[in-house]
């Protein structure tokens, strides 16, 4: 296809759409007819005689539903106006039912990063598009003096269209669920870029990359999205910035090249950032004091952020960039540099220190070995109180090494099911039990006698309507489920050697599957009658898989 010269062609979009038909009416006001034959399969082309339309007249609103959360817009076809030259609607993108039925500035509504409260006019015998944003209801909202006929309302799911190649199926239908909807939490993040969220935050944030890396690689296996935001964000950051702007985020930057590069062996991912990585390493030990703490921040996440033990939780992050560091520089024939990143290391491996109490600080102290018996205990306490969607993978994985497995995967459940149990077919930004109480699903009309859990709730920078309810650094289960049950440990770079050493806890079995540079590797475990497992693993022959 020749296109014209004057147009100036921009990278190449691998995303597909697909359309969408709403599931379900869940509030009409004023006057509607016909309104339930939206939710029939037409074709969206408007003739010049319809007979089956939906008749909209003044002020009168719908609000569908579609189902599941989804990345994109919605599609009108409106057959004929009549009183005005166009109709005018108020379109209501949200999350929730609550948020559909919001107004802008009410308990944190608001259209940051993708618009999705606006206005639009359509005359007669009009098909059009609207809309970018992530979204599960929409209000329709006729708010002009004229009388509409519509044929059709659908969702416009855009996504890029990789196949999952990884998988998880337990004796424990809420795992599965949980699996499931944390796999399609991420993949909607893929939007050609990777981003935290598809309705706010569509934004490369690189700590929080870091459990959408692991999810990705299990899934999907070598996919450009990763390499883009780490290129994207060193581009942002011309040294000496940070990454993000956050000093922290410089240290998950490194984490996160050092692990893609183990998992994927492309040799060309670290000497193409070759100059960047080296100059930001030497940065870093330059900001590392004679104790081994990290001197330019201290942020984890929001709500350890203001906290004096986060302090120990950086140095904590530290160790681990430290780690990666030095394989890189090994990688990068930088041997020198390699050799003082794990002196450095050694020095802030030294001191042990407590968390205060944070479950995402005793994670990371208890992974690197620094943390005290207060950590082991604050992981043992309380059970899901306490635990963070981004954090969700390092608190559980660290839990693994205090706690018994079926433990772990009850207060798993409890956490994330909890969600789910409220309606929910992403995993959120943030979420804490205590929001439970005298609480209504985010799939329904909330009454005046209880708090709306989505526009009730939250802190921070995600107050009320402004919470994400789909951000791709809340999928850390399908990566601990996958190392824990499954027992998959990538062994050798490029996944040449795999360990497999499952923990099943009280499931019977556990089967699945995960992506790597050389093909699918399948892998089922099942209780035999005497406790013992059977393990069975189908993989290509250039991987070693090692059982244990």
């Amino acid at each position: 296809m020749a296109f014209p010269s004057q147009l100036s062609l921009g990278d190449f979009d691998h995303r597909v759409k697909r359309y969408l038909l709403p599931k379900r009416i869940l509030q009409k006001t004023g006057t509607i007819t016909n309104a339930d034959y939206l939710l029939s399969n037409r074709e969206r082309q408007v003739a010049l005689q319809e007979g089956r339309v939906v008749t909209m007249h003044p002020q009168s609103s719908l609000l569908l539903d579609f189902g599941a959360e989804f990345h994109g817009g919605a599609q009108i076809s409106v057959y004929q106006v009549t009183g005005e030259a166009c109709a005018a609607f108020r379109l209501t993108f949200g999350e929730s039912v609550s948020e559909a039925l919001s107004d802008l500035g009410e308990k944190g509504s608001c259209n940051d990063h993708s618009a999705r409260d606006f206005t639009v006019e359509m005359p007669s015998y009009s098909n059009n598009e609207f809309g970018a944003t992530g979204y599960r209801f929409l209000s329709l909202h006729l708010i002009n003096n004229c009388t509409v006929s519509i044929k059709t309302v659908q969702g416009v799911f855009v996504y890029t269209p990789y196949e999952a190649v990884g998988s998880f199926e337990c004796s424990d239908q809420t795992l599965n669920q949980i699996y499931d909807t944390a796999a399609y939490t991420c993949h909607l993040c893929m939007q050609n870029e990777l981003w935290d969220g598809i309705k706010r935050d569509r934004l490369i944030w690189i700590g929080d990359l870091s459990p959408e890396l692991k999810t990705i690689k299990y899934i999907f296996g070598e996919t450009p999205e990763i390499m883009r935001a780490l290129m994207l964000s060193a581009q942002d950051a011309v040294l000496p910035k940070w990454i993000n702007q956050i000093p922290t985020y410089s240290l998950w930057w490194l984490i996160n090249l050092e692990e893609w590069y183990f998992y994927s062996v492309n040799a060309q991912y670290p000497e193409q950032l070759r100059e960047y990585t080296v100059s930001l390493i030497r940065q870093i030990l330059y900001n590392v004091d004679k104790n081994g703490y990290f001197m330019a921040g201290h942020f984890i996440d929001w709500p350890t952020c203001e906290q004096a033990e986060s302090r120990e939780g950086t140095r904590a992050l530290l160790i681990l960039c430290l780690r990666a560091s030095a394989r890189l520089c090994e990688l990068l024939e930088e041997t020198e540099l390699a050799e003082k990143c794990r002196r450095v290391c050694t020095v802030a491996e030294k001191k042990t220190a407590g968390c205060g109490g944070f479950k995402q600080l005793a994670a990371l102290m208890k992974l690197t070995s620094i943390g005290d018996k207060s950590c082991d205990e604050t992981l043992r306490s309380n059970g899901a109180k306490g635990l963070s969607t981004f954090m969700s993978y390092y608190i559980f994985t660290a839990m693994m090494q205090v706690c018994e497995a079926q433990e772990v995967f009850d207060v798993l459940k409890e956490y994330y099911g909890a969600m789910l149990d409220m309606g929910a077919t992403t995993f959120w930004e943030d979420f804490d039990l205590n929001w439970l109480e005298n609480t209504c699903r985010i799939d329904e009309i909330c009454p005046k006698e209880k708090r709306d859990l989505h526009g009730d709730h939250g802190d921070f920078c995600y107050r009320g309507f402004r919470h994400s309810l789909c951000h791709g650094w809340a999928s850390g289960p399908v990566a601990f489920l996958t190392e824990t049950v499954l027992g998959v440990e990538i062994a050798e770079a490029g996944c040449k050697v795999i360990k497999i050493h499952p923990n099943l806890g009280n499931l019977s079995y556990a089967k699945g599957s995960i992506a790597t540079p050389f093909g699918k590797v399948e892998i089922s475990h099942k209780r035999l009658s005497n406790s013992s497992i059977e393990t069975d693993v189908h993989a290509p022959p250039q991987i070693n898989i090692i059982l244990e």
